[in-house]
């Protein structure tokens, strides 16, 4: 590490107490710095980053819950708008581990046997990756995901609407049908109750 970088860590960690002085080392040899920045956490003791994406795997696996997509082609006409049964699952997602530690391949997921892998199960129970994608909630907490996928975008959200009539192309503003508006007021009316009676407590 150089003089000047060492300078300005000690500079940055003056009247800290975030640095202790002592950098962390790796097994390789590098040295690591902590952060002098402290993240805020909710009441929970999460992150924005963490408790989205708990709020997403709440979301997304939720078997009683309906998500909508909407198919989307690259130069931004919409294909078609449906509802979806359980969740959207990339091709990338697996039931069994690409990598055994053991000579037997059994298939556990199906009831037979069991393996050893150095792979991670995600939380949802399963390997492999999805697509990218980024997500988001709103500020009534409805779900928003965003992504490509064999060359057409996609926008999968968790409340019912129409993307095939634009009030606004510049705002991205959109008209929603009635019986969707009707299930949304809804939605929100629900929600915002919640909201009040978590403040009340």
């Amino acid at each position: 590490m150089s003089v000047l970088l060492v300078g300005l860590i000690g500079f940055l960690c003056m009247g800290t107490s975030d640095c202790d002085g002592v950098p962390q080392k790796s097994t390789s040899g590098a040295e690591q710095v902590k952060s002098i920045i402290r993240v805020p956490k909710n009441h929970k003791g999460l992150t924005v980053e963490q408790q989205n994406i708990s709020d997403r795997i709440r979301v997304t696996t939720d078997p009683t819950k309906v998500l909508w997509i909407h198919l989307i082609s690259l130069d931004g006409n919409i294909i078609k708008r449906m509802p979806v049964r359980n969740k959207v699952t990339s091709s990338g997602k697996r039931l069994e581990p690409r990598h055994v530690m053991n000579d037997q391949y059994n298939y556990p997921s199906a009831g037979i046997g069991s393996w050893e892998t150095d792979e991670f199960i995600q939380p949802d129970g399963t390997y492999g990756d999805s697509d990218s994608y980024i997500f988001w909630f709103d500020t009534m907490g409805r779900y928003h995901q965003w992504g490509t996928a064999g060359g057409l975008g996609y926008l999968i959200t968790d409340y019912p609407i129409n993307l095939e009539n634009p009030i606004d192309k510049i705002t991205g503003l959109y008209q929603v049908q009635k019986e969707a508006l009707e299930w949304q007021k809804k939605q929100e009316e629900e929600l915002r109750a919640k909201e009040s009676a978590t403040h009340k407590k």
